[in-house]
């Protein structure tokens, strides 16, 4: 076998192990998302809570080195993330830049570790039996004020990644 041939069939080889399988998109799966445990923010659209909660979720979940990766999902979602979620956010250095509001499905219900609705309610055929669901239904609308939204929301997913890390210890 010929260096140079040697060489092709290696760069095509390493070029099949880093190419991901699916894409990375709206903080939805990650490269290595096969190795981790799923959370499901769930808001009414999709658009504004959900996102702040698995943008800052995804975020401490990759700081503190813990197995899970969050996505949002809305019951009826909106077609886009509205600009003022996009810019909060950006400016507390999160990114969601390829982020789309998606619906809240039965295979999210599966999967999921544990979900989480912010000011909503899940439909009674995904509800049902749920031992893993939180109603995080105090936090404030981010249309409002934003910052206050975005801390509030913070605060809550801190005391979750804390607790998830804990467990992730045991």
């Amino acid at each position: 076998m010929s260096i140079r041939h040697f060489a092709a069939v290696l760069v095509a080889i390493c070029s099949l192990a880093v190419i991901p399988s699916y894409p990375v998109l709206a903080g939805q799966q990650s490269a290595d998302a096969t190795d981790k445990k799923t959370i499901v923010f769930v808001c009414e659209h999709g658009s504004a809570k959900s996102v702040i909660a698995a943008a800052h979720f995804n975020d401490l979940a990759q700081k503190n080195g813990i197995p899970y990766l969050a996505t949002a999902r809305g019951i009826n979602p909106d077609k886009e993330i509205p600009p003022y979620v996009r810019t909060g956010l950006s400016r507390e250095k999160l990114d969601i830049k390829d982020w789309q509001p998606k619906p809240f499905a039965k295979q999210d219900a599966v999967k999921a570790e544990r979900i989480v609705t912010l000011g909503c309610v899940l439909p009674k055929s995904m509800s049902t039996g749920l031992t893993r669901l939180q109603n995080w239904n105090d936090v404030p609308s981010p249309k409002d004020n934003f910052r206050d939204a975005s801390e509030a929301i913070a605060a809550r997913v801190a005391s979750l990644v804390t607790e998830l890390a804990s467990k992730s210890k045991q």
